[in-house]
């Protein structure tokens, strides 16, 4: 990952619906709007998604700048998935007419995050990056996407970093259990064990189900000498892995 990463300010806008009675992200026809984008509105408060999308394609494809559509069909894009659909029609409906931005800025936020999170997985990292960046920047409340900045950081070698980004994701989230492990593995890193376990072990109370954090928590028993501790985690840690393990 180039560069350095850094935490930045958001400018957060809260969540404004422009018509009572529409879906969250839902945007209001202008007055005199085609039909279509009535019909798609419609089928969006219905939560009918997949024939939303198939309305707002038809709008789009009568007037590619109608702002609107491409707002609704963001929302409609989102709701199935399709994050990287939805974070293009977020964009170009915003540039279009800014005043749509936060009606949609939460569900953007959470595109974002979904398409940095893939990114990251694909070692993708300063594209991944750039996405939670603009994740945060749309929602400054987004505790998963500091933690998987966190996570970034760690990855490139920025301890004391990524420990900013797990101190902000735990203050909007304490329960993140990602968040706690993120810390220790930068704690661990920086030989800090003894600080490291108390994250570990929280990260343990809030998901016990997740073999990862036993695993996490035993490579810091060993960094504190404690080989016994850490062979009991790593065969819990197993245990979890099993496919018929129910608890």
């Amino acid at each position: 990952m180039h560069g350095r990463l850094r935490p930045r300010r958001s400018n957060f806008q809260g969540l404004t619906l422009v018509a009572a009675g529409l879906a969250w992200g839902a945007v209001a026809a202008a007055a005199g709007n085609d039909a279509l984008d009535l019909k798609g509105i419609e089928l969006l408060t219905q939560g009918r998604y997949r024939a939303a999308l198939k309305v707002f394609d038809r709008s789009l494809a009568k007037d590619p700048k109608n702002a609107r559509a491409l707002a609704n069909r963001c929302t409609a894009r989102y709701k199935l998935e399709d994050y990287e659909g939805a974070i293009a029609d977020f964009e170009t409906a915003t540039a279009l007419l800014p005043k749509l931005k936060p009606t949609l800025a939460a569900q953007a936020s959470v595109a974002y995050y979904r398409r940095a999170c893939a990114r990251a997985a694909q070692g993708r990292s300063d594209d991944a990056a750039q996405d939670l960046y603009a994740s945060v920047r749309l929602d400054r409340k987004n505790a998963p996407a500091y933690a998987k900045l966190g996570d970034l950081a760690v990855l490139g070698g920025q301890h004391e970093t990524a420990i900013e980004y797990f101190d902000r994701a735990l203050s909007l989230d304490k329960e993140s259990d990602l968040a706690r492990a993120g810390r220790a593995r930068a704690l661990l890193a920086l030989g800090k064990p003894a600080k490291a376990l108390a994250d570990a072990d929280a990260a343990i109370m809030i998901r016990p189900s997740e073999a990862e954090h036993r695993l996490l928590r035993a490579a810091v028993l060993r960094a504190l000498g404690l080989g016994d501790r850490a062979l009991n985690d790593e065969r819990r840690a197993a245990e979890l892995r099993r496919p018929d393990s129910r608890h």
